[in-house]
């Protein structure tokens, strides 16, 4: 059977999936948490990528699909703004207020008095919900941990999150995503420009931009195609086995990375469609994977503040449970909710701006019709 023949209806497994990702990339940053930054992570000997290094890639793969597919069956812009960011926004910005007026004052080493005045403390809401930085710090907040004044690392991803969506709305609304030959082209030149950095120079390892755009480009490029090409692709365990086997002969070449990408890509998507019955129960349960991700590290660092001789699995046994609980209360209280409004905010974006075109016309035929004197 070919891909086509299993999309179109939400019955699948990409809420299991982010959700075993999400807990991947807590499970990976407790070494660093409990014994510094610089500490060796899960997978990173392995394969030469951590473990949360591979979760992101997941995400990423995961959404250049489901974008793609929200792209090519609505095919309207409006829509797509309000549904984007009314899934990334709210919830960081709920995430970043318990980060600054709750987590902070209990964590922090200075007094009440100097935290609150530092500016940091009123910033860091608007700068980091906004996407406008990702690393800023809070005065004192975690000062004393191994991985010290890092306050919620995860949240950087966001951003390339943010223009990946940017990115392939663009190429639709160029017409390059509705036509197979014409996104062919894109993702030829992609590719191109990909090998070229990667295997020609060394760009990605001096300049981290160009390695998170060649990284991210990628794996948002590979989810789109599958979705893409879904009709020429056919689901087999048999092709899943030989991409693993052709990713390990491909470890030491160039190719590594790319090849890893399209593997975990092609694994992703069987395992998102083929097994069924009793596994799918689990949508059931909502999706609490930008709640793991968003609150995840921040849990871990306030856990070994109060409790600094844990060690890793100690500490990811103590913080699953309370992750978990934040993730469901953020998905129930405040991402669905948020979502269901999007239809609205689209009305309301397509209103201000017709109204803001019909505006700059007048004040233009206005402006002609003016006589010189």
């Amino acid at each position: 059977m070919r891909l086509s023949a299993y999309i179109g209806t939400r019955d699948n497994n990409f809420n299991l999936l982010r959700f075993l990702a999400a807990t991947a990339v807590v499970v990976t940053h407790a070494n660093p948490v409990v014994l510094g930054i610089d500490a060796i992570e899960p997978l990173q000997v392995e394969t030469g990528y951590t473990l949360g290094h591979l979760a992101v890639n997941v995400f990423f793969i995961i959404s250049g699909f489901l974008i793609a597919k929200s792209l090519l069956s609505d095919n309207d812009i409006f829509d797509f703004v309000a549904a984007r960011g009314l899934r990334l926004i709210p919830g960081l910005l709920m995430a970043t207020i318990v980060t600054a007026f709750v987590i902070g004052p209990m964590v922090t080493t200075v007094t009440m008095g100097a935290y609150f005045t530092d500016w940091r403390t009123w910033l860091y809401v608007p700068l980091t919900a906004g996407l406008v930085l990702d690393n800023l710090g809070l005065y004192g907040v975690f000062a004393t941990v191994p991985s010290q004044s890092e306050i919620n690392t995860p949240l950087w991803t966001l951003r390339w999150e943010a223009m990946a969506y940017v990115g392939l709305a663009i190429v639709s609304l160029l017409g390059l995503l509705a036509s197979r030959w014409k996104f062919a082209l894109v993702a030829v030149g992609f590719l191109g420009v990909y090998g070229a950095v990667t295997g020609l120079t060394d760009l990605r390892e001096q300049f981290g931009a160009i390695d998170h755009l060649a990284r991210f480009g990628l794996c948002f490029l590979v989810g789109a195609a599958f979705y893409v090409y879904r009709d020429a692709i056919p689901v087999s365990i048999l092709l899943v086995v030989s991409l693993w086997i052709a990713v390990y002969f491909a470890s030491a070449t160039p190719a590594y990375q790319a090849l890893l990408v399209v593997a975990m890509a092609y694994t992703i998507f069987w395992l998102a469609f083929v097994p069924s019955g009793f596994i799918r129960d689990f949508n059931l349960l909502g999706d609490a994977s930008y709640g793991i991700y968003i609150y995840g590290f921040l849990i871990q660092q306030t856990a070994i503040f109060l409790m600094p001789s844990l060690t890793p699995l100690g500490l990811f046994i103590v913080v699953l449970p309370i992750v978990l609980t934040i993730a469901y209360l953020s998905f129930y209280l405040v991402e669905k909710p948020v979502l269901s409004q999007r239809y609205k905010l689209s009305a309301w974006l397509r209103w201000r701006i017709l109204a803001i075109a019909k505006h700059r016309q007048s004040v233009t035929a206005g402006t002609q019709a003016t006589p010189i004197v």
